[in-house]
């Protein structure tokens, strides 16, 4: 792998090192300076602006009270997992606890293999099996009025939807069920771009108010680890409310204060008190997500809801075991996709045989980041063809989707991201018609990564002053990006090849300060070669402080480097 780069560099003026702040609050266009910096718990809008939440705080109370058993339909990925857990808690253990009887609920994920995303009739009939009277789906649901109508006709189950992804066009509210949505039916929540387990979370706030239970928000309200954990899993954009979220639900991670965390975190070498966005991003949440991949979502769940010390410890282990397998399984359906990939045309699309299903949607992001192209990766396991797409800026592929919708059975997503079941018999028709729509839609400029820099700055800016200045941003994550620094114009003086598979590299360069500076490239084999002590380069990148045996160093983490053209 290569770290050069094929991008364009959209490079900013010099300031001065005094105006980071301003000068990075101005360019991510944060107006509200106080509140982005300061972000209040009491900020997050209220439950009450989100949609039939009352009403459906009333039908579960309703059948909690009737003693009817309650199932949690889930999804298989982080974010539904994390709501999942945080219902089934709070209804299992707060709620039971405030209306002093047994309220029973149980939690449910389908099988991402066997039944795939959101709800279907076999999920439906499995809830049913449970002795479901009422299913509250998270995460999921938006699209499956027709499904959910049809059961409820047949007097077979009763529903509370809460979901938080793209309704399907013309979508309407049906009255015979509530649906708990940031985007229905006119936008009244304030923000649109929230996760699933942040619809949950504020819809127990709407059943505390309900039964008089203490629904304001505070810093140690239950559940805004979860909500944090999803946030950044989801990829949800770091501002506004999100932000607020994160903010303080890093704040109980860092506390420990949810046992399952605390010992996922130690399996995985990581001291619960360092944990940040990044750790969250890859760490912790692709634990979470490899037992939705290849493992059991519920074991998951119950390392977010156990308070029980050895089960944590056990469940803490097996995840660490299974993200380990899910790695390998990607870098060899990977390698194999590769050998499939067209160059000529402005998208990927790669059908496997027998490829793991939770596997494809990792693949189709690698190949979207290596390529900079949309990409869909689908897998025929015994005649049933399902896949994963990942797009990139300005083509929005759940759109896209839709406009080739008679060659699929079901799908949904983001703009960035979806999922799909193709029908067998025209899976190459699809194929090629998908293609030719993306090669007449998208040009060679818009297949051109543009990469946004912040500071256009000199090696001698590199020190902790600056990396404390930007640090007052965090937290970083999708829409609130670590700021991205350009150094143009330094020499390699010395090169060091780390690993023990000589994959990565560290490089003492002289810029324009009077100390060298030590650059280090993860994953970047082929570079090893290319560059070499003299030649003069460009990177972007970021500074950051190196703690090693209690001793620390300033180091810049190179994202991409090229060749100067400009002495």
């Amino acid at each position: 792998m290569s770290l050069e780069s094929k991008s364009n560099w959209n490079i900013p003026e010099k300031i001065k090192e005094d105006n980071v702040v301003q000068h990075l609050l101005k360019k991510r266009g944060i107006e509200e300076e106080e509140k982005f910096l300061n972000p209040s718990i009491s900020d997050i809008p209220s439950h009450t602006n989100l949609y039939d939440s009352a009403k459906a705080a009333k039908k579960i109370l309703e059948y909690a009270r009737a003693g009817k058993k309650i199932v949690i339909h889930g999804d298989y990925d982080a974010d539904g997992i994390c709501a999942t857990s945080l219902l089934w808690n709070f209804l299992y253990r707060d709620l039971a606890t405030h209306l002093n009887m047994k309220v029973y609920v149980v939690p449910y994920i389908p099988s991402r293999v066997d039944q795939g995303y959101g709800l279907t009739e076999s999920s439906l009939n499995d809830v049913i099996t449970l002795g479901g009277d009422l299913l509250i789906s998270v995460d999921c649901g938006v699209r499956d009025r027709e499904l959910i109508e049809r059961y409820i006709d047949e007097g077979r189950l009763d529903f509370v939807i809460t979901d938080h992804h793209q309704p399907a066009e013309g979508f309407k509210v049906c009255k015979k069920y509530p649906l708990v949505h940031q985007m229905y039916p006119k936008h009244e929540y304030p923000q649109q771009e929230i996760c699933g387990t942040t619809v949950v979370f504020l819809l127990i706030q709407a059943i505390k108010a309900e039964v008089g239970m203490d629904a304001n928000i505070n810093a140690d309200t239950s559940g805004l680890d979860l909500v944090a954990l999803s946030t950044i899993t989801d990829l949800m954009p770091l501002v506004g409310v999100n932000r607020t979220f994160v903010k303080y639900g890093l704040k109980q991670i860092n506390e420990g204060k949810r046992l399952g965390l605390r010992m996922l975190a130690l399996r995985a070498g990581v001291e619960v008190k360092d944990i940040d966005t990044y750790h969250l991003g890859y760490v912790i949440g692709p634990r979470i997500n490899a037992a939705g991949r290849i493992g059991s979502p519920l074991e998951a769940v119950k390392l977010l809801v156990s308070n029980d010390e050895e089960q944590c410890k056990t469940i803490a282990n097996d995840l660490n075991n299974v993200n380990f397998s899910r790695q390998q399984m990607t870098m060899e359906i990977l390698e194999s996709a590769k050998k499939d990939v067209v160059d000529t045309d402005n998208m990927i699309f790669i059908v496997g045989q027998g490829w793991h299903e939770g596997i494809i949607g990792l693949v189709a992001g690698k190949l979207e980041e290596e390529y900079y192209k949309p990409v869909l990766v689908a897998t025929n396991n015994e005649g049933i063809i399902k896949g994963s797409a990942r797009s990139v800026k300005g083509f929005n592929i759940t759109q896209t989707l839709e406009k080739f919708s008679p060659y699929l059975e079901r799908f949904g997503g983001h703009e960035l991201a979806a999922g799909f079941t193709a029908k067998t018999k025209t899976i190459e028709e699809f194929r090629i018609e998908i293609i030719k729509y993306a090669n007449e839609s998208l040009d060679q400029n818009s297949l051109k990564k543009e990469v946004n820099i912040d500071l256009n700055l000199e090696s001698g800016n590199i020190d902790r002053s600056l990396i404390e200045k930007m640090k007052i941003l965090e937290p970083f994550g999708y829409g609130n990006s670590k700021p991205l620094v350009f150094l143009g114009n330094v020499i390699i003086v010395k090169k060091y090849p780390l690993g023990k598979d000589q994959s990565h590299l560290k490089l003492m360069v002289k810029g324009n300060g009077t100390e060298l500076l030590t650059l280090v490239l993860f994953n970047c084999f082929d570079d090893i070669q290319k560059l070499n002590e003299n030649d003069e380069i460009d990177v972007i990148g970021y500074p950051n402080i190196n703690v090693w045996n209690v001793n620390e160093t300033i180091q810049f983490q190179v994202k991409e480097w090229r060749f100067s053209t400009v002495n």
